[in-house]
């Protein structure tokens, strides 16, 4: 049986990488966004909220209170998007290398009465990283009258791109007391300070927050925070997670700290998640150079990852998209197909796209034929996605991954998918050895052909007590 700790008071989830693109369709991508944030609090990657109408319940996005990378909010024609708890983006990766929060494009093509009316942001107080973006959203009245400059961290430096008031814009009683809330609720946690301090609670002197408090704080203490600038130790924020050595004074020497702790994201753990490899002081998805992976199961079934420095030379291992010699290569073709001859262990990811199908005059290469894809029929693991969207009409089944056990999803397509099938013209999957999914959701969609998925036992494949989003995700024929 496959186990996994929980490891936290408050729920994690993984964040997506899309930008503006569709998966599938457009009534999938709703559920996507209700699996992934149904409970979550922090978001570990960027919240993207795209490609929504009508009136949808989004009232799942009401726990979050911190995301780790951007917020893009686009292409949308709900009335409000209910972010009322979100208190910080730290932006660790921006929209368009620019911006930690991105709101654009929100209105009905067709019907332009309908779009964006209310951005719920009454609790966001610091953005660490990254510039505000909003713009081209004619029904959205109100994102001058937000006091953006004590929300980004050093605005002067950061882009501020802000669309004017839109002529149309017509206060109505609702509007209006929903703005007129959000603005008396929405505390300035900066611009007041007096002199000297990061963040308050007041203007008083004796207002100031701890030196490691972001977004405000309800006291002085470092345990007083509403989010940790820097990490956060069992609700303590500290510069720096304990280290796995200390100085001892009698001895003069250093000795193992038995309160050691991991950095993961901005957060301090006893122990990596599920799926994580752990380092001498962070949790990783891939090992660094001059390291190897070491997996041990357990007695109870867990599974220990691990990244140890190699003696002497690294043993030679198979990388797949994205990492080694295919590193920034996005599609398996015939130009590196003959990488994974005799190939147990893919350290990385395998996608088949059109473009592995096709003839390739830059490079005198044909498209990828049977006698190449069998090739494959070694491959019992793949530390990241497995994504197929085209694939021979000959061919019934994807066979010749029928030895593969374990799709660990570390790296996901488009932050998503640790298994895509769709749009194919296969009967059964053939996927015969598969006995884990460690991460991601898998999605398979559109396969006219293909019959009875929804009633394969998907949540024996599945360890989802670490991550929330790790939840099957199909649509059958």
């Amino acid at each position: 049986m496959l186990m996994c700790a929980s490891l936290f008071y408050f729920s994690v989830c993984l964040g997506t990488d899309m930008k503006l693109a569709l998966p599938s369709s457009l009534e999938n991508h709703y559920e996507m966004l209700r699996l992934l944030y149904t409970g979550c609090q922090v978001v570990h990657g960027n919240l993207e909220i795209t490609h929504l109408q009508g009136n949808p319940d989004l009232s799942f996005l009401q726990g979050i209170v911190e995301v780790q990378g951007y917020v893009l909010i686009a292409h949308v024609s709900v009335r409000s998007v209910p972010l009322d708890n979100l208190r910080i983006i730290r932006g660790s990766q921006l929209y368009n290398s620019s911006y930690a929060l991105a709101v654009h494009n929100n209105i009905h093509h067709s019907l332009t009465e309908l779009g964006l009316r209310e951005l719920h942001l009454k609790s966001l107080t610091e953005i660490l990283l990254g510039g505000v973006y909003i713009w081209e959203n004619p029904l959205l009245c109100f994102p001058q009258k937000i006091n953006w400059e004590d929300t980004v961290t050093k605005i002067e430096n950061k882009l501020l791109h802000l669309q004017d008031i839109p002529k149309n814009c017509e206060l109505t009683s609702r509007e209006l007391y929903h703005h007129t809330s959000d603005c008396l609720l929405r505390h300035l946690t900066f611009v007041l300070c007096s002199s000297g301090c990061l963040r308050c609670k007041g203007p008083k002197p004796n207002d100031c927050c701890h030196v490691e408090c972001a977004a405000g704080c309800t006291g002085p203490k470092d345990t007083d925070c509403l989010a940790c600038r820097h990490f956060n130790d069992s609700g303590t924020c500290k510069d720096n997670c304990p280290p796995p050595s200390i100085y001892d004074p009698n001895t003069f020497q250093s000795k193992p700290n038995k309160d050691k702790k991991f950095n993961f994201g901005a957060t301090c753990v006893k122990q990596c998640p599920h799926n994580y490899l752990a380092m001498e002081v962070a949790c990783t998805m891939v090992c660094p150079k001059a390291n190897k992976e070491v997996i041990t199961v357990k007695p109870d079934g867990n599974e220990t990852q691990k990244c140890e420095k190699c003696e002497g030379e690294c043993p030679k291992v198979c990388y797949g998209l994205g990492m080694g010699s295919l590193q920034g290569v996005s599609v398996v073709d015939a130009t590196n197909i003959g990488t994974f001859v005799g190939c147990k262990k893919i350290y990385g990811s395998l996608a088949f796209l059109s473009d592995s199908f096709k003839v390739n005059a830059a490079t005198n290469s044909s498209g990828l034929q049977l006698s190449d894809l069998e090739k494959l029929k070694t491959i019992e693991e793949i530390t990241g996605y497995l994504y197929i969207d085209a694939w021979p009409d000959y061919l019934l089944d994807l066979n010749v991954f029928e030895n593969l056990k374990v799709i660990r999803g570390r790296m996901l397509y488009k932050g998503v998918f640790s298994l895509g099938v769709q749009s194919l013209q296969i009967e059964s999957l053939g996927l015969r050895s598969l006995r884990s999914v460690s991460g991601g959701i898998v999605l398979i969609h559109n396969n006219s052909r293909l019959c009875y998925t929804s009633s394969l036992p998907w949540n024996l494949l599945y360890c989802y007590k670490y991550f929330k989003m790790n939840t099957y995700w199909a649509e059958a024929a």
